[in-house]
Parts: C-alpha cells; sequence; structure tokens
C-alpha cells in the first residue's frame, strides 16, 4: 500500500484533491457556464456524502470513507482518461448540433467493467 504512512489530514487532502480532479475532467463535457460548475461540483460531493452517509450508517468511522471515496474519484477520473477518444467523438457530435451516437449494450458493458479493474486497482494501490 502507498498510503499506509497517510494521516487523517492526509487522507482528507487526497479525498479533496481527487474529487477536485473528477470535477474538472467531468466540466470540461458541459458547453454553458452553469453546466460547468454544476459538473465540476454536484458529481463529487453527491458521491462523497454518498460514501460518507452509507459508512456512517454501517458503524463505520474512521479512515475507510476517506479511503474509498479516494479511489473510487481516482477510479472513475483514470476510466473517463481511457476512454478519452469516444468521449471527445460524442462531445463532438453535441457541440455540432448533432445527436450523440448511443451507446451499444458491449460499450456500457466495456466501461462498467473498466471502470470497476481501475477503482478495485486503485483500491489495492491505496
Amino acid at each position: 500500500m502507498l498510503t499506509s504512512t497517510f494521516s487523517t489530514a492526509d487522507w482528507w487532502i487526497a479525498a479533496v484533491v481527487s474529487g477536485l480532479v473528477f470535477g474538472l475532467v467531468l466540466q470540461s463535457w458541459a458547453s454553458t457556464r452553469r453546466q460547468k460548475l454544476g459538473l465540476a461540483t454536484v458529481p463529487a460531493l453527491a458521491a462523497g456524502a454518498a460514501v460518507t452517509l452509507q459508512s456512517m450508517a454501517r458503524g463505520d468511522e474512521g479512515l475507510t470513507p476517506l479511503m474509498l471515496y479516494t479511489a473510487t474519484m481516482l477510479g472513475l477520473t483514470l476510466t473517463m482518461a481511457i476512454f478519452t477518444r469516444y468521449i471527445k467523438r460524442q462531445l463532438a457530435l453535441m457541440r455540432s448540433g448533432k445527436p450523440m451516437e448511443r451507446a451499444t449494450g458491449k460499450q456500457v458493458s466495456l466501461f462498467l467493467l473498466t471502470c470497476f479493474a481501475v477503482t478495485l486497482s486503485m483500491a489495492a494501490i491505496l
């Protein structure tokens, strides 16, 4: 584990930074100022709240929620980086006024499997 010496403050910093990076990647999808702000903040905050609330409901205190959140945000960000070419093509279609291509079942499965594998790898590495 690369983060075995992280303190609680270190995990908070890692969680905030990973959430901000994920938000920055997402905001690049937006075309209006309002969409950019929403995509930069809402998904990361919602994911953080969900992980924290779920951990609290299970009686899990300490670093676990921060570790899960950080691994999830990094996993999603890396998965989006892997699929950058596809995402850019979809954005170009959207910005030109054309409808985006509908994702096939195989594409969705591949994305979800990749996301799962990358996030699991992040959790193992962290």
